[in-house]
């Protein structure tokens, strides 16, 4: 093959587990050219990424007039869904691969939380795919190269951890009032910063009004890149399921990834970068209404959130297990 178009369109965390896909096509063909379909508000991700040639944008013209008369040799789809489908249909001439959504899996999941019908882990169908056209796969973990500098005005500890406060949906995002539970918890020794996006800036405001010298406020002023930057700084990061919490995961960060309404078994979870820092997943267990979506909701559909109710003390316990791993 000498070039290939690969089409992923969104969101940040889909976009980072798709990553050891380019890197296994070009150890598999280095002079291979890779195109990168994706939208433009998720464009960043795929920033500074050396396997990719040539980043493709939806919503532009000059970027449709490429992937629809490019010579590819294959189109691989790692979205498969009605706008990629459309890529293919026009793209009739070329031969094409899709992974497998496994949504059929995914809802019975849902319906009957049966954990027999839980989905394999979305990095090894992209592995099974490439290697059903006989291209080797390895065990190397996610990428990320998106990383940006910090404004100036920025100055961190040397010593810190990172709390994500957002998240795509709002049964995924940990509660205001678990992290003040859970930040009544510390000694105060090591500080926390706080990242998020406009919407989270209100949350960290009333997180840093309760604990003024724990916590460092940066929702609202950086870029993704640049927050990319700061969980690469950090001694552990503090995550619900959510974009960053993969970034980190390809980063190498050790994580104490928080669930919420959706749970590892949907397939979703990130890989450990080897040699990196160690996951360790918290789920509230025994809950008969979880999970409840696919994605997750904007409400908890039961009125009481109880997939949130976590102990903060067993999060302190995991963090002080994290924290001591990665200062070994």
């Amino acid at each position: 093959m000498k070039r290939v178009l690969v089409i992923r369109f969104s969101s940040i965390g889909d976009i980072v587990l798709c990553s050891p896909v380019l890197r296994n096509l070009k150890n598999k063909f280095p002079d291979l050219n890779i195109d990168v379909l994706t939208k433009d508000s998720f464009a960043s991700i795929w920033k500074n990424n050396p396997f990719i040639d040539r980043l493709l944008v939806w919503e532009d013209p000059e970027s449709k007039k490429t992937w629809k008369y490019e010579n590819y040799d294959l189109i691989i789809d790692l979205h498969n869904n009605m706008r990629s489908k459309r890529v293919k249909w026009i793209r009739w001439d070329c031969p094409s691969i899709s992974f497998k959504k496994e949504n059929i899996k995914k809802s019975a999941l849902v319906s009957t939380k049966n954990i027999r019908f839980s989905a394999s882990p979305i990095t090894k169908r992209y592995d099974k795919l490439l290697n059903s056209i006989g291209i080797p796969t390895d065990d190397l973990g996610l990428d990320f190269y998106g990383i940006e500098a910090l404004p100036e005005t920025v100055i961190l500890p040397n010593r810190f951890y990172a709390i994500t406060l957002g998240a795509s949906y709002k049964t995924k995002q940990v509660p205001i009032e678990k992290y003040v539970e859970f930040l009544s918890t510390q000694n105060g020794d090591i500080p926390f910063v706080l990242l998020g996006g406009k919407a989270e800036i209100r949350a960290a405001q009333q997180i840093k009004s309760k604990f003024p010298d724990l916590c460092i406020d940066l929702c609202g002023t950086l870029s993704l890149g640049a927050s990319a930057n700061v969980v690469n700084r950090s001694l552990v990061l503090i995550s619900g399921d959510t974009g960053l919490a993969h970034i980190g995961a390809a980063l190498g960060k050790s994580i104490l990834w928080i669930w919420g309404s959706t749970t590892p078994q949907l397939g979703m979870m990130s890989p450990q970068k080897p040699n990196g820092g160690d996951i360790i997943s918290m789920e509230v267990k025994g809950l008969n209404c979880r999970p409840c979506s696919k994605l997750g909701y904007t409400e908890c559909p039961k009125g009481h959130f109880k997939c949130m109710d976590h102990n903060p003390t067993v999060w302190l316990e995991n963090l002080e297990k994290l924290t001591a791993s990665a200062l070994a």
